[in-house]
């Protein structure tokens, strides 16, 4: 008997970005995380799967890739097999090998949006902002409520230091998502590369406030705008 199994294909975002002008160019600069929703494909699996999501699960990404390539080789439109694979090649951060799997996923499924914002990711992982931004692109083009695209369009445009256009992706955001915590930090990060110090921390604040867990990873950001500039605690 078969079993119906959800198969999560989700992303964890992180873009690293040079140094802001007052930073110690000594320190290793801050990566900055947004997430990618989990698009969640249910599906009938099959027994030739059974191994190799036994394998993901237990993170023995190797060997679940191992199992996973062989049954692509054998049928390369199973797009079941392709996410698996591509989730066993992000978990490893192989992202060379990811990006051809993602790139054939989008092909099969035009409707992906989120396909093109994990491409946007690794091509930026992989240094290549070119790519990143049309994949970007081509997320919003296949749905333009898709606030991950912007939000990944938006630490591109800062860290190549075209504010306005950050701003941008970051109030077409707060008009999509109002409540979409990691918009704010990357709201604070742009505000303080602009010099508008009690702005960027009001905008840090509202990230902690919507999802406190933001503040592990970011509060840092906010301890040193208030120190560094005086701000009032």
């Amino acid at each position: 008997m078969k079993q119906t199994v959800t198969i999560a294909f989700t992303f964890l975002v992180m873009f690293s970005h040079p140094a802001t002008p007052e930073s110690n160019p000594n320190v290793t600069a801050l990566e900055d995380s947004l997430y990618i929703a989990a698009d969640s494909v249910v599906t009938l699996l099959a027994p030739e799967l059974h191994v190799a999501a036994a394998a993901m699960e237990a993170g023995a990404y190797s060997l679940a890739a191992a199992k996973l390539e062989a049954l692509a080789r054998k049928d390369t439109a199973n797009v079941g097999v392709l996410r698996m694979l591509a989730s066993a090649y992000l978990r490893r951060e192989a992202y060379t090998s990811a990006v051809p799997v993602c790139e054939r996923i989008a092909v099969l499924d035009s409707a992906d949006a989120g396909i093109r914002v994990a491409l946007g990711f690794m091509h930026g992982k992989l240094g290549n902002a070119a790519r990143a931004l049309e994949a970007y692109r081509d997320a919003i083009d296949v749905d333009a409520a898709t606030v991950q695209a912007y939000q990944g369009l938006g630490w591109i445009y800062l860290q190549r230091r075209e504010l306005r256009e950050a701003m941008n992706m970051i109030a077409k955001s707060t008009e999509l998502a109002p409540e979409y915590a990691p918009n704010y930090v990357l709201m604070g990060r742009v505000l303080t590369a602009q010099g508008f110090y009690e702005n960027a921390r009001q905008a840090f604040q509202t990230a902690f406030r919507l999802d406190p867990g933001l503040r592990e990873q970011y509060g840092i950001l906010l301890q040193e705008l208030v120190l560094r500039h005086g701000l009032e605690r």
